[in-house]
């Protein structure tokens, strides 16, 4: 199709290459790009502009109507250059059509290897947003130029490359093309189900609306991520490419999560640059970036662009309406995150980042104590995941070489439970934490767990291994302790249940720099958990039940830590933060805990004594 010199009379020069005079332009800007964008030939010479110039130049050839102003100049620039994109505008800013244009061109230019993916909330919506917009512009090409590739199935919001029809699509290849699925159905989302394993050796996952998205969600671009590596053929197009974007509401939805600024720039608590100007920041996702576009900074302000982006009688209408400091503003027409994310965060990633809790642990000795955790669940019941892990604790030296007390997660896993068996669910987690515990020499009385409603599991360890083995009660009152150095009153007065306490305790070791070892999927549930004021101004962590419906799934790994904390200080360890308090003397609860496995060790055995 190409020549690095001409071949037959009526051939045409064009980007330093020789091409039939007959060829359409737009199929040479598609070689182009399948070729890179820009190449070196056999005699050292350069042949091509580069992959923006030559995607630009076929959407001019396919929507010569289109507009280009700075705003999609910027953002067909970065989703070339980089894997994960997130998009933070206001309403009327071009976010979802250019996506759309993007993942079109792309699958264009490589029809036959090329998997888009665009999601939205529900079906319904997806008709009013991504998949709606590739649907109509797709119309509109084939309309044009007949040998555009794609050929549409509105029932199942699918656009394949595969031509044949068997009548109810049967036997046809769907791997090639675009497809809309919607994340929520029956009410409740199905998160990465719907996109874990799909490979192709191009992957363009597109979220539209990703600030109604879950956390959750995120875990697609994970599992795409690594399911579609990029290839060594130096294209950027090449491999797996995501795309969120949104009007940003919340530093923990999907938007949030993936357009938070890298660790260097403190994440959303450093304090990111959120003025009225167009600006991009790196994320945390390795060859990530954020673009911002403020409605203030509209290339449309004064409306002679003539095209449907945001100008300032939207923004003024909207400030008449909700007013300049409303959530609405902020988020539908200045396209930022709303100021006051995270100041009800219980723990904040930057705090974590910022005293060393996921720095790895120097211990000063081998003079440790090693602690065995359990949060519990049976049966998968609400979606719980039954999770054991280890935490040590001992002295430890600090950035500074000064030794102190600390705390070091060694390790969690999940718990695997056998519904299919006749041996009872209880049974299967003592046993296997008593495993887990004699071959780490832990032992039984140096193991913390849950105990809220689970009578039967201490019941099973008592029988099983040990009557020694620890309940920590989640649901009841908080204690007699001091709260902190800086809150001169008792927890049983600040905190409204023991709980909150406990995932305060964590925070003040954190902030104590006590805490090594933290993983990245252990801080992520610490992170999601806010707190709130409740009857006598006392202090509540977001129940359980409000957490699972924010993000999908229940804070098991968190929970679990919290009991390992509350483990640790029942067995000397001391919060450098409460040190120098004088402290309760009260142990009577140590002594109604050991009369209570007594008790259930003697049932047990009278139980199965027949």
């Amino acid at each position: 199709m190409a020549y690095n010199t001409p071949k037959h009379r009526g051939e045409i020069q064009k980007y330093n290459l020789w091409w039939n005079q007959l060829l359409h332009p737009a199929l040479i800007e598609i070689e182009m790009i399948r070729r890179g964008g820009r190449f070196q030939k056999k005699d050292k010479t350069w042949a091509g502009e580069g992959l923006f110039y030559h995607i630009k130049e076929l959407q001019k050839i396919i929507h010569p109507e289109k507009v280009w102003h700075r705003w999609n100049d910027l953002l067909l620039e970065n989703f070339i250059k980089f894997r994960v994109i997130g998009v933070m505008g206001p309403g009327s800013s071009g976010k979802t059509r250019e996506a759309a244009d993007f993942a079109r061109m792309i699958y264009y230019c490589h029809p036959d290897c090329t998997t888009v993916i665009c999601t939205s909330t529900e079906r319904e919506t997806l008709e009013d947003r991504v998949w709606g917009e590739i649907k109509s512009q797709h119309k509109i090409a084939r309309q044009r130029f007949d040998w555009i590739p794609g050929h549409l199935i509105e029932s199942k919001q699918r656009l394949v490359t595969d031509a044949r029809n068997y009548g109810d699509d049967e036997g046809r290849d769907f791997r090639n093309g675009m497809v809309g699925v919607p994340t929520k159905k029956g009410g409740s989302y199905q998160g990465m189900g719907a996109f874990a394993g799909r490979k192709n050796r191009i992957v363009i996952l597109i979220a539209d609306e990703a600030s109604l998205l879950p956390r959750i969600f995120v875990d697609s671009f994970s599992n795409l991520s690594k399911n579609n590596p990029p290839a060594s053929e130096g294209n950027p197009l090449i491999g797996f490419k995501g795309m969120a974007m949104g009007n940003p509401k919340d530093t923990t939805d999907a938007l949030g999560v993936i357009c938070e600024p890298a660790p260097e720039l403190g994440g959303w608590d450093g304090g990111i640059d959120q003025t009225d100007e167009t600006k991009t920041w790196p994320i945390r996702w390795p060859n990530g970036i954020c673009v911002q576009l403020p409605g203030p900074d509209s290339p449309n302000l004064d409306g002679k662009l003539g095209i449907p982006l945001i100008t300032q009688e939207h923004i003024d209408a909207d400030i008449a309406f909700y007013g300049k400091d409303s959530l609405q503003f902020s988020m539908m027409d200045v396209g930022r995150m709303p100021r006051g994310q995270g100041l009800r965060r219980v723990i904040t990633r930057q705090a974590c980042l910022k005293f060393g809790a996921m720095e790895q642990i120097i211990w000063k000795d081998e003079k440790k104590t090693k602690l065995g955790f359990l949060d519990a669940a049976y049966r998968g019941v609400g979606g719980d995941r039954c999770i054991f892990g280890q935490l040590d604790f001992g002295t430890g030296i600090d950035e500074a070489g000064k030794e102190r007390q600390m705390v070091s997660l060694v390790d969690t896993m999940l718990v695997p439970i056998n519904v299919n068996v006749d041996e009872l669910p209880e049974d299967q987690i003592a046993l296997f934490v008593k495993a887990q515990c004699e071959s780490r020499d832990i032992p039984a009385e140096n193991v913390f767990f849950d105990s809220t409603g689970r009578g039967s599991l201490m019941s099973a360890f008592a029988r099983l291994w040990s009557a020694y083995v620890n309940c920590v009660e989640f649901g009841g009152k908080a204690s007699d302790r001091p709260v902190s150095r800086e809150i001169p009153a008792l927890c049983k007065d600040y905190y409204f249940n023991f709980v909150s306490e406990l995932w305060f305790s964590i925070r003040l070791i954190i902030e104590s720099r006590q805490f090594r070892g933290l993983t990245e999927d252990v801080m992520n549930e610490l992170i999601l958990r806010e707190w709130m004021i409740v009857g006598a101004n006392k202090i509540q962590v977001e129940p359980k039940d409000k957490m699972k419906i924010k993000s999908g799934r229940s804070p098991d790994l968190a929970d679990g830590l919290a009991v390992a904390c509350e483990g640790a200080r029942r067995k000397g360890f001391v919060i450098q933060k409460l040190a120098n308090l004088a402290t309760t003397s009260d142990d009577r609860w140590k002594d109604t805990l050991r009369k209570r496995a007594e008790a259930l060790h003697y049932g047990s055995q009278l139980n199965y004594s027949v």
